[in-house]
């Protein structure tokens, strides 16, 4: 069958309008595909387009369908639509997506990462070595609470010897808990250099792990409910304005130091180190004498050390012999009665002490040597008197020419008769009356040593 030209017409003309609308759908990024239709919302989107690429893992699944900006007085925003192309392919839940650019210079595409497992190393205490359940809750410190946020997939405990050289830096224990988990609750991020903590939840009798983001970061909750996690871009005027921040620290940093290091500080550091070569050259001097005095020395450190080991063997010695004779039972029962015999007389004496006539007894013989002592004191004075002892010298010459004369009488009292004897008897016994008298009338006389003072005044 032969086609007329005006069907053959209509038919090129339908063709072109096909090829013409597909071409325009293309170019605006529009899809006829049936797969799924996601939307997100960006606060700046860093100039993409619709028709972007949409990539999952670096493979492209899909494009951009739309870019909408939405301006409020508050919350403005540019929502994206895409859609999945490639069949059998869905973007999970919890997901992150990003908006990416190929090169410096290259497009910008959506980059969808689903969410994966993460490792941490936790050290494990002594008073703590149990493992972790699966499923145990992930929690993140956000505005000052901590929030559920995912889950533990796996724990074990491994030993800290097979960690890295950077993980082991923060790791001191033998052994280290190795936990896996996975963010599953769409909006949230876990900071870099973030802390890790296991708690124990004492009402679901489990413990938990906590993560806690470094000084300078607070987390907020996310803007938008989403059932992705979606990170905003980094536009190259943030990125350098950030290297700029970054710069001027280090050019400030760099001003202080050269600021520090000026030419008196230099001279400084210059004369501490000349200092410290010379104290150094006389410590070395110093321990080369005490060298030579040791090495001199050498023969009475010797001797002495001889001396010190006779004297520790000639201890024990001593230790031993003490030792035996603590441990003789007659020197304990000898010991023992003595102790008690000290402490009878001891008992006795204080019986005696408190004595109240002993105690007057005791005050007249202080009064007594209080007596003997004046006299003592009295008689030293006269024996230093010349006249007192010219007056002894003489009494003492006298006396020894009685005594001759008495020798002599007595010699002739020896040749008396009998009558002549008794009469000198009677003689004798009227002198004894006499002298008894004369004593009771000198002791009437004499009060305190009277009698004396006045013989030799």
């Amino acid at each position: 069958m032969k086609l007329s030209p005006a069907v053959k017409v209509g038919i090129l003309t339908l063709f072109s309008i096909l090829i013409l609308v597909f071409g325009v759908m293309w170019l605006k990024g529009r899809s006829i595909s049936a797969g799924e239709r996601t939307e997100v919302i960006f606060h700046d989107v860093d100039g993409m387009r619709p028709g972007s690429a949409v990539q999952m893992m670096g493979i492209r699944i899909g494009q951009v369908e739309d870019v909408i900006p939405v301006i409020g007085a508050e919350n403005s925003c540019v929502k994206v639509r895409f859609v999945i192309t490639e069949p059998n392919i869905k973007v999970p839940d919890a997901s992150v997506i990003s908006i990416q650019q190929s090169g410096i210079i290259g497009e910008k595409f959506l980059e969808i990462t689903p969410p994966g497992p993460e490792n941490v190393f936790i050290p494990v205490n002594r008073h703590f070595k149990k493992l972790l359940k699966e499923g145990c809750i992930v929690e993140l410190l956000v505005s000052g609470k901590y929030v559920a946020v995912g889950e533990i997939k796996n724990s074990g405990i491994i030993d800290s010897r097979t960690l890295t050289t950077d993980e082991r830096k923060s790791i001191k224990t033998p052994y280290t808990y190795k936990i896996e988990y996975v963010l599953n609750k769409p909006g949230f991020v876990v900071p870099r250099y973030s802390s890790y903590n296991l708690n124990f939840d004492d009402d679901m009798q489990e413990f938990k792990l906590q993560i806690t983001p470094p000084d300078n970061v607070i987390l907020e909750t996310p803007e938008f409910q989403s059932k992705y996690t979606v990170i905003e871009p980094i536009r190259m005027r943030e990125f350098f304005d950030i290297q700029l921040e970054s710069a001027s620290a280090l050019k400030e940093t760099n001003d202080r130091i050269n600021r520090l290091l000026s030419d008196k500080f230099i001279d400084d550091i210059r004369i501490t180190l000349n200092n410290t070569k010379d104290f150094s050259e006389k410590a070395s001097n110093v321990m080369d004498q005490a060298s030579d005095i040791l090495t001199s020395s050498k023969d009475d450190i010797t001797n002495l050390i001889s001396l010190s080991t006779k004297l520790s063997d000639n201890m024990i010695v001593l230790s031993d012999n003490l030792n035996s004779i603590i441990g003789d039972k007659r020197f304990k029962t000898s010991l023992i009665s003595t102790s008690e015999s000290i402490q009878k007389s001891s008992e006795e004496i204080s019986e005696l002490l408190s004595n109240s006539k002993l105690q007057d007894s005791l005050v007249n013989i202080n009064s007594t040597t209080k007596d003997l002592s004046e006299v003592v004191k009295y008689v030293n004075d006269l024996t230093k008197n010349k006249d007192f002892n010219t007056k002894i010298d003489t009494t003492v010459n006298n006396l020894n020419t009685s005594i001759t004369k008495l020798s002599q009488v007595l010699d002739t009292v020896d040749e008396l008769t009998t009558e002549e004897k008794d009469r000198l008897k009677e003689i004798l016994d009227n002198s004894e009356e006499i002298s008894k008298d004369m004593k009771k009338f000198s002791n009437k006389l004499n009060k305190r040593f009277l009698l004396l003072r006045l013989l030799f005044q």
